[in-house]
């Protein structure tokens, strides 16, 4: 017992620096290992705030595009609307120009030995009904 109290002693100053240099690391570790616990625990905090302010900036732009889509349709509704009104009237217009055209186009029950010429009248009904087509489309165009 005598040794090995006498080995004790005589390396006490390096127990008592060991213990020291291991008081050292266990604090530079605990110092290390609770600066990283704190940082992630305020990474979490921080990205959920983040999260939290992505979903509502996500949800106003949604609100946005959708007002200003609303805003486009109301705009386009009664152009839309003139438009088609317009289109309507031209073809309106084509079917009574078609309408003259077959109506003076029309053959005779009896064959004519030739193709007789329009009258005047005729083709002044022909050209009217075609020149109100046309002025319909240029309408319809605007």
């Amino acid at each position: 017992m005598a040794r090995i109290r006498e080995w004790l002693a005589r390396h006490r100053a390096t127990f008592v620096r060991t213990a020291h240099m291991l008081e050292a690391v266990t604090l530079m570790a605990l110092m290390v290992g609770g600066g990283m616990g704190a940082g992630y625990a305020l990474c979490q905090w921080q990205s959920r705030e983040i999260l939290a302010q992505q979903r509502d900036d996500h949800q106003a732009e949604i609100a946005r595009l959708q007002a200003a889509y609303s805003q486009t349709l109301e705009a386009l509704t009664p152009k839309v609307a003139a438009a088609a009104n317009a289109s309507a009237q031209a073809a309106e217009a084509s079917v009574e120009a078609a309408k003259s055209v077959k109506r003076v186009a029309r053959v005779p029950v009896a064959p004519a030995p030739a193709a007789r010429p329009l009258t005047e009248a005729e083709r002044e009904g022909v050209n009217r009904d075609i020149e109100a087509a046309n002025r319909k489309v240029r309408e319809a165009r605007k």
